[in-house]
């Protein structure tokens, strides 16, 4: 006969340990109670008693409602992962919960208030297969998503802010694994994407990157299923095509040409600032559009090693990453008009002020939002 708290979700427990990158014996360690125990839990035969509890959500930093609120059913999509060949298995199911619990958030936002439509063209000759793009076509995509969201030739200013702006939710998180840049997904049935930024990844150049390059992956690979993701080879073309993509995108082959006075390393360097990118992603563009002999690719390799680039370009440190605005700004309204306190959606998801926080990418001051209050001089 189960005993314990009445009402606790076993799925909860396991999500909040997998979201805190804990193994069974770790979390029975700092608990005090046998890994058989936590995974009696998990699995729902047994609950805790309310002394271990109260330890388990002290530790996982979660209020007691969240235990005992039912994990809202999803559909399961593709999710992608940056660099997710040398990502351990640990980091990627943190950060599929994590993803998960962004989007009962944003279901639960969602029942107040309505987001801007996803702004995407249609790709009318895009292959449904993904291992059928070719490579010339990818350039041409970027080219058309510029026009499409009025990107013009140049550089872009501010990559989040025109992703945001056409209907793609981007958060930051800390997503704890240093291999681990980004991950991607399209939420059905909501039908928008999502991309989340490791916010731990601080270098401006090489997060604008990662947000083009998981933007390659929404374009390019909606209908991947999660077994093709699976197969070395198909993994390593879908990423090769993201990155591609990503490249196109930041630098757009006529305009990027027309300002290269020359092959070398500090040439590329003078154009880093303007264009927004790294030195190390124009040598790959230069590569991709045949500019670079194999030789030429190679040497800018090594001279780039040798000035120790690979670990700290110059400029690398001048800029912020840019941050997202969107999640906040919504949260922003349902506060400040009096719709949903921040309290309210506490309690209503059963997820504590602190993960709210870090799950929608709110900023600190974002707690102290009061509503409106509205000032009326009387009536003589």
């Amino acid at each position: 006969m189960k005993t314990g708290v009445p009402g606790f979700q076993g799925i909860r427990l396991r999500q909040a340990r997998e979201a805190t990158g804990l193994s069974i014996t770790s979390l029975a360690d700092v608990v005090g109670v046998s890994k058989q125990a936590i995974s009696q839990y998990e699995r729902g035969t047994d609950a805790p008693s309310q002394a271990v509890f109260d330890r388990l959500r002290n530790i996982l930093r979660h209020e007691a409602q969240f235990f005992l609120k039912r994990s809202t059913p999803l559909t399961a999509g593709t999710c992608f992962f940056r660099s997710m060949a040398a990502t351990t298995k640990t980091a990627r199911v943190k950060a599929e919960v994590w993803q998960l619990w962004v989007r009962e958030l944003i279901s639960y936002v969602l029942t107040f208030v309505e987001f801007p439509p996803v702004n995407f063209p249609v790709f009318e000759d895009l292959p449904i297969e993904a291992t059928s793009i070719p490579f010339e076509m990818i350039e041409s995509l970027a080219e058309d998503l510029r026009d499409y969201w009025n990107c013009g030739d140049g550089p872009i200013p501010n990559l989040v802010g025109v992703v945001e702006s056409n209907g793609v939710v981007v958060l930051r998180h800390d997503l704890t694994a240093e291999t681990l840049d980004a991950l991607s997904i399209w939420l059905e049935p909501e039908g928008f994407p999502l991309v989340a930024l490791n916010s731990e990844k601080g270098v401006y150049v090489r997060s604008r990157m990662d947000l083009a390059h998981e933007l390659g992956h929404l374009v390019l690979h909606r209908h991947v299923t999660a077994d093709q993701l699976r197969k070395p080879e198909i993994f390593r073309l879908l990423e090769d095509q993201a990155f591609r993509f990503g490249g196109a995108l930041l630098l757009p082959e006529h305009s990027f040409l027309e300002e290269l006075y020359s092959l070398s390393l500090d040439a590329l360097l003078s154009l880093k600032l303007k264009w927004k990118v790294s030195v190390a992603l124009m040598i790959q563009r230069l590569r991709d559009l045949n500019i670079a002999s194999e030789d030429h690719y190679r040497r800018l390799r090594i001279n780039y090693s040798a000035r120790k680039w690979n670990k700290l370009e110059p400029y690398d440190n001048e800029t912020s990453v840019e941050q997202p605005l969107f999640m906040s700004s919504v949260v922003r309204i349902l506060v400040q008009e009096g719709i949903q306190s921040l309290d309210q959606i506490v309690a209503n998801t059963g997820f504590s002020r602190e993960w709210v926080q870090r799950l929608l990418s709110l900023p600190p001051s974002d707690f102290d939002l009061q509503p409106k209050v509205l000032e009326f001089k009387r009536r003589a």
